[in-house]
């Protein structure tokens, strides 16, 4: 069901983006080969991440440039805990932070924040967890340049992999998560993250 959803968006999403969304999205894939047994344990969490984010930006014809600065974001979900697979529904803010290029006509700045909605797999390995992730992005893109600030807004696909290590209810999670971004410069969004999560069950 995955794959054939994949083939159907595919010509909605820049190559590049799909070049990185199939090694992303191969965990994601296996683990919906898994039977999904009755529900065991449900719950609410939340949580906040800090760490780089990277802007893939296009100036007119000048080669691709890429931006890193520091990004965080906050979230929250509701797990339904399986025996095998658990599955969760999270929605999040997240802010980019900024990029800025130099130019011969003044600096450009960029300042991508979007809120998201994902769809979460994963397993349960003892006191680790991993997991994969598939959603959208509704992101705003604020820029600024010698002739003032213009905003751009739109909604795109990402994709996600990471690593969860619990110590008593707190979960410290790490994420690399990879946007698509339809705007007229900034092509591409990805985000390297260390967090923390709280379940209220």
């Amino acid at each position: 069901m995955i794959i054939i959803s994949l083939r159907i968006l595919g010509n909605q999403l820049s190559e590049e983006f799909q070049v990185k969304l199939r090694h992303v999205l191969l965990p994601l894939a296996g683990l919906a080969l898994f039977p999904i047994p009755a529900v065991a344990d449900n719950g609410f969490y939340i949580g906040a991440a800090a760490g780089g984010a990277t802007q893939d930006i296009e100036l007119g014809g000048l080669p691709e440039i890429e931006e890193d600065d520091t990004a965080f974001k906050v979230f929250g979900g509701y797990k339904f805990d399986m025996s095998v697979v658990d599955l969760s529904v999270e929605l999040g803010y997240v802010d980019f932070g900024e990029a800025e290029i130099d130019t011969a006509v003044g600096d450009f700045v960029f300042a991508p924040t979007g809120i998201n909605l994902w769809g979460v797999a994963g397993f349960e390995l003892g006191r680790f967890d991993l997991f994969a992730k598939l959603g959208v992005i509704a992101w705003d893109i604020e820029t600024t340049t010698f002739a003032g600030t213009v905003s751009d807004d739109g909604t795109d696909f990402a994709v996600g992999l990471g690593a969860g290590f619990n110590i008593g209810k707190v979960q410290i999670r790490g994420e690399y998560e990879l946007y698509d971004a339809s705007d007229v410069n900034v092509s591409m969004l990805s985000m390297l993250s260390l967090g923390l999560v709280y379940p209220f069950n």
